[in-house]
Protein backbone atom coordinates (compact mmCIF):
# COMPACT_ATOMS: atom_id res chain seq x y z
CA UNK A 1 0.00 0.00 0.00
CA UNK A 2 1.15 3.55 -0.70
CA UNK A 3 -0.05 6.91 0.60
CA UNK A 4 -2.49 7.46 -2.26
CA UNK A 5 -4.17 4.08 -1.69
CA UNK A 6 -4.41 4.75 2.06
CA UNK A 7 -6.23 8.03 1.45
CA UNK A 8 -8.56 6.35 -1.05
CA UNK A 9 -9.49 3.58 1.38
CA UNK A 10 -9.95 6.06 4.25
CA UNK A 11 -12.18 8.25 2.07
CA UNK A 12 -14.24 5.15 1.23
CA UNK A 13 -14.95 4.70 4.94
CA UNK A 14 -12.17 2.39 6.12
CA UNK A 15 -10.62 3.57 9.42
CA UNK A 16 -8.63 0.64 10.80
CA UNK A 17 -5.01 0.38 9.61
CA UNK A 18 -3.41 -1.35 12.59
CA UNK A 19 0.26 -2.24 12.14
CA UNK A 20 0.48 -0.51 8.76
CA UNK A 21 4.04 -0.16 7.44
CA UNK A 22 4.57 2.99 5.38
CA UNK A 23 7.96 4.43 6.36
CA UNK A 24 8.73 7.70 4.61
CA UNK A 25 5.20 8.04 3.21
CA UNK A 26 4.07 11.48 2.02
CA UNK A 27 0.72 12.37 3.61
CA UNK A 28 1.23 16.11 3.62
CA UNK A 29 -2.07 17.93 4.18
CA UNK A 30 -4.06 14.66 4.24
CA UNK A 31 -7.44 14.61 6.01
CA UNK A 32 -7.26 11.51 8.24
CA UNK A 33 -9.42 12.58 11.18
CA UNK A 34 -10.15 9.65 13.53
CA UNK A 35 -7.97 7.17 11.65
CA UNK A 36 -6.61 4.19 13.59
CA UNK A 37 -2.89 3.72 12.94
CA UNK A 38 -2.06 1.84 16.10
CA UNK A 39 1.41 0.23 16.01
CA UNK A 40 1.96 1.65 12.51
CA UNK A 41 5.48 2.21 11.16
CA UNK A 42 5.54 5.77 9.86
CA UNK A 43 9.10 6.68 10.65
CA UNK A 44 10.40 9.50 8.48
CA UNK A 45 6.87 10.17 7.16
CA UNK A 46 5.82 13.57 5.83
CA UNK A 47 2.67 14.55 7.73
CA UNK A 48 3.08 18.29 7.30
CA UNK A 49 -0.24 20.05 8.04
CA UNK A 50 -2.06 16.69 8.11
CA UNK A 51 -5.42 16.45 9.90
CA UNK A 52 -5.08 13.74 12.53
CA UNK A 53 -7.58 14.96 15.10
CA UNK A 54 -8.67 12.11 17.39
CA UNK A 55 -6.44 9.71 15.48
CA UNK A 56 -5.21 6.58 17.25
CA UNK A 57 -1.44 6.45 16.93
CA UNK A 58 -0.87 4.34 20.00
CA UNK A 59 2.61 2.72 19.87
CA UNK A 60 3.18 4.14 16.39
CA UNK A 61 6.73 4.60 15.09
CA UNK A 62 7.04 8.28 14.14
CA UNK A 63 10.80 8.61 14.54
CA UNK A 64 12.01 11.60 12.53
CA UNK A 65 8.53 12.23 11.10
CA UNK A 66 7.56 15.72 9.95
CA UNK A 67 4.38 16.67 11.82
CA UNK A 68 4.96 20.39 11.60
CA UNK A 69 1.66 22.28 11.63
CA UNK A 70 -0.29 19.01 11.90
CA UNK A 71 -3.60 18.94 13.77
CA UNK A 72 -3.42 16.26 16.46
CA UNK A 73 -6.00 17.62 18.87
CA UNK A 74 -7.25 14.81 21.16
CA UNK A 75 -5.13 12.27 19.29
CA UNK A 76 -3.93 9.17 21.17
CA UNK A 77 -0.15 8.95 20.95
CA UNK A 78 0.35 6.78 24.02
CA UNK A 79 3.69 4.94 23.93
CA UNK A 80 4.41 6.40 20.49
CA UNK A 81 8.02 6.80 19.37
CA UNK A 82 8.48 10.45 18.39
CA UNK A 83 12.23 10.68 18.77
CA UNK A 84 13.61 13.53 16.69
CA UNK A 85 10.17 14.28 15.21
CA UNK A 86 9.33 17.78 13.99
CA UNK A 87 6.18 19.01 15.72
CA UNK A 88 6.82 22.70 15.16
CA UNK A 89 3.53 24.57 15.50
CA UNK A 90 1.50 21.36 15.77
CA UNK A 91 -1.93 21.49 17.41
CA UNK A 92 -1.98 18.88 20.17
CA UNK A 93 -4.62 20.23 22.53
CA UNK A 94 -5.88 17.45 24.79
CA UNK A 95 -3.60 14.90 23.09
CA UNK A 96 -2.65 11.76 25.02
CA UNK A 97 1.11 11.27 25.07
CA UNK A 98 1.46 8.96 28.06
CA UNK A 99 4.73 7.00 28.10
CA UNK A 100 5.70 8.39 24.68
CA UNK A 101 9.33 8.92 23.68
CA UNK A 102 9.72 12.52 22.50
CA UNK A 103 13.46 12.88 23.09
CA UNK A 104 15.24 15.50 20.97
CA UNK A 105 11.96 16.36 19.21
CA UNK A 106 11.16 19.86 17.95
CA UNK A 107 8.01 21.27 19.59
CA UNK A 108 8.61 24.95 18.94
CA UNK A 109 5.35 26.93 19.44
CA UNK A 110 3.38 23.66 19.77
CA UNK A 111 -0.09 23.82 21.36
CA UNK A 112 -0.17 21.23 24.16
CA UNK A 113 -2.95 22.76 26.25
CA UNK A 114 -4.41 20.09 28.53
CA UNK A 115 -2.22 17.37 27.03
CA UNK A 116 -1.51 14.21 29.04
CA UNK A 117 2.27 13.81 29.19
CA UNK A 118 2.52 11.51 32.18
CA UNK A 119 5.50 9.22 31.81
CA UNK A 120 6.66 10.93 28.60
CA UNK A 121 10.37 11.32 27.90
CA UNK A 122 11.00 14.87 26.66
CA UNK A 123 14.69 14.95 27.50
CA UNK A 124 16.56 17.24 25.13
CA UNK A 125 13.35 18.31 23.36
CA UNK A 126 12.86 21.91 22.24
CA UNK A 127 9.61 23.45 23.51
CA UNK A 128 10.47 27.11 23.07
CA UNK A 129 7.27 29.17 22.99
CA UNK A 130 5.08 26.06 23.42
CA UNK A 131 1.78 26.37 25.27
CA UNK A 132 1.30 23.71 27.95
CA UNK A 133 -1.40 25.38 30.05
CA UNK A 134 -3.08 22.77 32.21
CA UNK A 135 -0.92 19.96 30.80
CA UNK A 136 -0.54 16.91 33.04
CA UNK A 137 3.05 15.76 33.52
CA UNK A 138 2.53 14.52 37.05
CA UNK A 139 4.64 11.59 38.16
CA UNK A 140 2.03 9.51 39.96
CA UNK A 141 3.89 6.27 40.33
CA UNK A 142 7.09 4.62 39.20
CA UNK A 143 5.52 3.52 35.93
CA UNK A 144 4.95 7.18 35.05
CA UNK A 145 8.49 8.58 35.05
CA UNK A 146 8.21 11.93 33.29
CA UNK A 147 11.66 12.92 32.06
CA UNK A 148 12.17 16.54 31.04
CA UNK A 149 15.92 16.60 31.58
CA UNK A 150 17.68 19.38 29.64
CA UNK A 151 14.44 20.16 27.74
CA UNK A 152 14.15 23.70 26.37
CA UNK A 153 10.99 25.37 27.73
CA UNK A 154 12.24 28.92 27.24
CA UNK A 155 9.31 31.36 26.97
CA UNK A 156 6.88 28.41 27.14
CA UNK A 157 3.46 28.86 28.71
CA UNK A 158 3.10 26.31 31.51
CA UNK A 159 0.52 28.15 33.59
CA UNK A 160 -1.34 25.74 35.84
CA UNK A 161 0.55 22.72 34.49
CA UNK A 162 0.84 19.69 36.78
CA UNK A 163 4.53 18.79 36.94
CA UNK A 164 4.59 17.16 40.36
CA UNK A 165 7.71 15.08 40.86
CA UNK A 166 9.02 15.43 37.30
CA UNK A 167 12.69 15.53 36.35
CA UNK A 168 13.52 19.03 35.05
CA UNK A 169 17.19 18.96 35.94
CA UNK A 170 19.24 21.25 33.66
CA UNK A 171 16.05 22.27 31.82
CA UNK A 172 15.85 25.72 30.25
CA UNK A 173 12.79 27.49 31.67
CA UNK A 174 14.05 31.02 31.17
CA UNK A 175 11.22 33.47 30.62
CA UNK A 176 8.66 30.66 30.99
CA UNK A 177 5.22 31.25 32.49
CA UNK A 178 4.86 28.81 35.39
CA UNK A 179 2.25 30.78 37.26
CA UNK A 180 0.30 28.55 39.67
CA UNK A 181 1.95 25.42 38.25
CA UNK A 182 2.40 22.36 40.48
CA UNK A 183 6.13 21.64 40.83
CA UNK A 184 5.93 19.92 44.19
CA UNK A 185 8.88 17.56 44.72
CA UNK A 186 10.17 18.34 41.20
CA UNK A 187 13.86 17.93 40.37
CA UNK A 188 15.04 21.35 39.16
CA UNK A 189 18.73 20.96 39.88
CA UNK A 190 20.76 23.41 37.78
CA UNK A 191 17.64 24.42 35.86
CA UNK A 192 17.58 27.88 34.27
CA UNK A 193 14.58 29.87 35.55
CA UNK A 194 15.94 33.30 34.69
CA UNK A 195 13.08 35.84 34.55
CA UNK A 196 10.53 33.03 34.85
CA UNK A 197 7.06 33.76 36.21
CA UNK A 198 6.61 31.51 39.26
CA UNK A 199 3.89 33.58 40.89
CA UNK A 200 1.80 31.41 43.18
CA UNK A 201 3.68 28.30 42.04
CA UNK A 202 3.80 25.23 44.29
CA UNK A 203 7.46 24.33 44.85
CA UNK A 204 7.09 22.47 48.13
CA UNK A 205 10.03 20.08 48.64
CA UNK A 206 11.34 20.86 45.15
CA UNK A 207 15.07 20.42 44.55
CA UNK A 208 16.45 23.70 43.19
CA UNK A 209 20.09 23.05 44.03
CA UNK A 210 22.31 25.24 41.88
CA UNK A 211 19.31 26.53 39.91
CA UNK A 212 19.51 29.93 38.24
CA UNK A 213 16.51 32.12 39.12
CA UNK A 214 17.88 35.59 38.49
CA UNK A 215 15.04 38.11 38.18
CA UNK A 216 12.36 35.44 38.62
CA UNK A 217 8.94 36.32 40.04
CA UNK A 218 8.20 34.07 43.03
CA UNK A 219 5.53 36.28 44.57
CA UNK A 220 3.26 34.23 46.84
CA UNK A 221 5.01 31.01 45.80
CA UNK A 222 5.14 28.04 48.18
CA UNK A 223 8.71 26.86 48.83
CA UNK A 224 8.16 24.99 52.08
CA UNK A 225 11.11 22.62 52.62
CA UNK A 226 12.47 23.47 49.16
CA UNK A 227 16.15 22.70 48.65
CA UNK A 228 17.90 25.71 47.12
CA UNK A 229 21.58 25.49 48.16
CA UNK A 230 23.90 27.53 45.94
CA UNK A 231 20.96 28.80 43.90
CA UNK A 232 21.45 32.05 41.97
CA UNK A 233 18.50 34.23 42.99
CA UNK A 234 19.77 37.76 42.51
CA UNK A 235 16.97 40.27 42.24
CA UNK A 236 14.16 37.74 42.67
CA UNK A 237 10.74 38.88 43.83
CA UNK A 238 9.66 36.58 46.66
CA UNK A 239 7.17 38.96 48.23
CA UNK A 240 4.68 37.04 50.35
CA UNK A 241 6.29 33.67 49.56
CA UNK A 242 6.16 30.84 52.10
CA UNK A 243 9.71 29.56 52.60
CA UNK A 244 9.54 27.86 55.98
CA UNK A 245 12.20 25.18 56.54
CA UNK A 246 13.68 26.00 53.10
CA UNK A 247 17.39 25.37 52.58
CA UNK A 248 19.08 28.43 51.03
CA UNK A 249 22.59 27.64 52.19
CA UNK A 250 25.18 29.49 50.05
CA UNK A 251 22.41 30.90 47.83
CA UNK A 252 22.84 34.35 46.29
CA UNK A 253 19.78 36.50 47.10
CA UNK A 254 21.42 39.89 46.75
CA UNK A 255 18.92 42.70 46.05
CA UNK A 256 16.05 40.22 46.40
CA UNK A 257 12.58 41.32 47.50
CA UNK A 258 11.78 39.10 50.49
CA UNK A 259 9.23 41.40 52.11
CA UNK A 260 6.30 39.73 53.87
CA UNK A 261 7.87 36.30 53.35
CA UNK A 262 7.58 33.55 55.93
CA UNK A 263 11.07 32.10 56.37
CA UNK A 264 10.71 30.52 59.80
CA UNK A 265 13.34 27.82 60.41
CA UNK A 266 14.93 28.54 57.01
CA UNK A 267 18.63 27.79 56.52
CA UNK A 268 20.27 30.96 55.16
CA UNK A 269 23.76 30.15 56.38
CA UNK A 270 26.55 31.60 54.23
CA UNK A 271 23.93 33.07 51.89
CA UNK A 272 24.58 36.36 50.11
CA UNK A 273 21.76 38.69 51.18
CA UNK A 274 23.34 42.05 50.59
CA UNK A 275 20.80 44.74 49.77
CA UNK A 276 17.89 42.31 50.21
CA UNK A 277 14.56 43.59 51.50
CA UNK A 278 13.16 41.58 54.44
CA UNK A 279 10.59 44.21 55.43
CA UNK A 280 7.78 42.68 57.55
CA UNK A 281 9.19 39.18 56.97
CA UNK A 282 8.99 36.33 59.50
CA UNK A 283 12.37 34.75 60.23
CA UNK A 284 11.61 33.00 63.52
CA UNK A 285 14.44 30.60 64.37
CA UNK A 286 16.03 31.20 60.97
CA UNK A 287 19.69 30.18 60.64
CA UNK A 288 21.84 33.02 59.25
CA UNK A 289 25.32 31.97 60.37
CA UNK A 290 28.02 33.70 58.30
CA UNK A 291 25.41 35.18 55.97
CA UNK A 292 26.29 38.43 54.20
CA UNK A 293 23.58 40.90 55.26
CA UNK A 294 25.39 44.04 54.21
CA UNK A 295 22.89 46.83 53.55
CA UNK A 296 19.87 44.55 53.99
CA UNK A 297 16.54 45.92 55.19
CA UNK A 298 14.82 44.13 58.11
CA UNK A 299 12.30 46.86 58.94
CA UNK A 300 9.52 45.40 61.15
CA UNK A 301 10.80 41.86 60.52
CA UNK A 302 10.42 39.14 63.16
CA UNK A 303 13.82 37.59 63.97
CA UNK A 304 12.80 35.92 67.23
CA UNK A 305 15.34 33.23 68.19
CA UNK A 306 17.08 33.62 64.82
CA UNK A 307 20.81 32.83 64.70
CA UNK A 308 22.69 35.93 63.52
CA UNK A 309 26.00 34.97 65.10
CA UNK A 310 28.96 35.60 62.77
CA UNK A 311 26.72 37.21 60.11
CA UNK A 312 27.98 40.35 58.34
CA UNK A 313 25.54 43.02 59.51
CA UNK A 314 27.30 46.09 58.16
CA UNK A 315 24.78 48.83 57.34
CA UNK A 316 21.75 46.64 58.14
CA UNK A 317 18.45 48.42 58.89
CA UNK A 318 16.73 46.73 61.87
CA UNK A 319 14.27 49.55 62.58
CA UNK A 320 11.17 48.13 64.31
CA UNK A 321 12.44 44.56 63.97
CA UNK A 322 11.95 41.96 66.69
CA UNK A 323 15.48 40.82 67.43
CA UNK A 324 16.59 37.28 68.40
CA UNK A 325 16.30 38.10 72.08
CA UNK A 326 12.67 39.20 71.62
CA UNK A 327 13.35 42.91 72.00
CA UNK A 328 12.14 45.38 69.38
CA UNK A 329 14.95 47.37 67.78
CA UNK A 330 14.69 51.16 68.01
Amino acid sequence: MNGHELIQRYTAGEKLFIGLKLPGVNLSGADLIGIVLREADLHGANLLFAYLNRANLNQANLVGANLSGASLNQADLSSADLRGANLHGALMQGAILKDSDITLAMLLDTNLIGADLRGADLSGATLTGACLRGANMRQEKKSYYTNLQAADFSRADLQGANMKGVDLSRANLSGANLKEANLRDADLRKADLTNANLQGTLLTEANLSGARMVGANLKNANLVRAQCPQAEMMGVNCQGAIMTHACLNLANLSQANLSFTRMNHADLSRAILSGANFGDAELIEAFLARANLMGANFTNANLSRADLMSANMTGVNFRGATMPDGKVHD
